[in-house]
């Protein structure tokens, strides 16, 4: 069983990267009051006012490669106020000026960016501190608290937005409060600097010879091959999940299940998953083994099925929290192995392509099934989650007959 990550050795790291986990969900603070900003400029193009809310992913793209890439240089410390002056800048700056919605787009992509840029520096941190199966379960924890974080900023920036649609972005003053507690806690270290580890595991000094610890000496070297499998995993992973935010509304309104309100309802359910899945990836790691990716992509096959199936809102909810589970242990487990699989100076690089990978696949998955659907001249809906059902078996069953992650672990994660 490993030692629990909350000591009084390592509070303050922890405080550095919860208050990092937390802010990297603020590009998508605004979403609940674009039907108003809709209203306040009727003029303009519904789908460029919806992309307000949207824009700061493609941002984000952008930005996990170039932090990617400047983190072998650059300090934790140092990113990390980039990041959240970023945010802040590009979040408050809409109170003083949003008389046309390029300017809301504009700071919307500036506040992309930076949030961009923590999904890089997140992994890379805790993985700079910690091992094992302390690690694991601190990456299970910090998607936890990113979206069950994001399940209350929405909600109140929901009620914020009821006196009027520019209150919503006061919600973005929490970033100045990052900025403090980043420059409190986050160290100023670079990632490939000598280890100085916060588990219950011996210290690892770094042999000057290779740049390797100990424990990477007795295994095998980085592979190219297994960590493009496991971009691509969580490029799926992510591809299949945004066919509930682009669907999952016009699923409930065409089979008449209810409205706008039981459709935030239901994907509640999927964020929450994330919650339930983050504080309890060990105990799935120790039951499942090295299925556990295949089984996330069951999951997400499965909650699919019910969707294609049955028509009832009790099963709409539970057929969310499945595919939400599947995606969540799928965005657990991807970037703790790429932490065994890429040497250490070349983490925070992969976990800028596996983070560029995913915005993409958000992005992609609309596109996509739309084109399908149009040249099939089939529902929508149909091609959706029938396409969700499809990818995600197969990608199981290959996981299973190729034992991907039974050869990665036993390869490449140090025991």
């Amino acid at each position: 069983m490993a030692a629990s990550v909350f000591t009084k050795r390592n509070a303050g790291i922890l405080v550095g990267i919860f208050t990092l986990a937390m802010l990297s969900r603020f590009d998508s603070i605004i979403s609940p009051s674009v039907a108003a900003i809709q209203a306040a400029f009727p003029h303009d193009n519904p789908a460029t006012v919806e992309s307000i809310a949207t824009i700061g992913a493609t941002a984000a793209v952008v930005s996990a490669l170039l932090v990617g890439k400047l983190m072998e240089w650059l300090t934790f410390k140092v990113v990390g106020l980039v990041s959240c002056c970023c945010i802040a800048f590009g979040g408050l700056m809409p109170i003083a000026f949003h008389s046309s919605v390029h300017q809301l787009l504009v700071f919307a992509v500036i506040t992309g960016f930076g949030a961009g840029m923590l999904t890089t520096v997140l992994p890379s941190l805790s993985a700079r501190f910690f091992r094992g199966p302390q690690l694991s379960g601190l990456m299970g924890k910090v998607l936890a608290m990113q979206d069950g974080s994001a399940m209350v900023i929405l909600a109140a920036g929901g009620m914020l937005a009821t006196g009027g649609w520019v209150r919503n972005y006061w919600l973005y003053a929490l970033a100045l409060l990052g900025v403090i507690l980043v420059a409190c806690f986050v160290p100023y270290v670079k990632a490939a600097d000598p280890d100085e580890v916060f588990s219950e595991e011996p210290s690892k000094q770094v042999s000057a010879q290779d740049g390797q610890s100990p424990s990477e000496q007795g295994r095998a070297r980085q592979s190219n091959a297994a960590i493009v499998v496991c971009i691509l995993l969580g490029f799926f992973s992510i591809f299949l999940i945004a066919i509930l935010y682009n669907k999952l509304s016009v699923y409930i309104s065409q089979y008449r299940l209810g409205g706008t309100d039981a459709a935030g309802f239901a994907l509640m359910f999927n964020t929450g998953s994330s919650v339930v899945i983050g504080f309890s990836i060990n105990r799935l790691r120790s039951s499942l083994r090295s299925f556990t990716i295949p089984f996330a992509f069951i999951l997400m096959a499965a909650g699919a099925c019910i969707f294609l199936f049955t028509k009832a809102f009790p099963l709409v909810c539970l057929a969310a929290f499945l595919v939400g589970s599947g995606s969540a242990i799928n965005m657990a487990t991807c970037p703790y192995l790429l932490s065994n699989l890429a040497e250490r100076k070349h983490y925070p690089l992969v976990m800028g392509i596996f983070s560029a990978m995913t915005s993409l696949g958000f992005t992609a998955s609309t596109w996509v099934f739309q084109l399908v659907a149009g040249i099939t001249n089939s529902s929508p809906l149909l091609v959706s989650f029938g396409g969700m059902a499809a990818i995600a078996v197969v990608t199981a069953v290959l996981l299973i007959v190729l034992r991907f992650q039974p050869w990665v672990e036993a390869r490449y994660v140090a025991q």
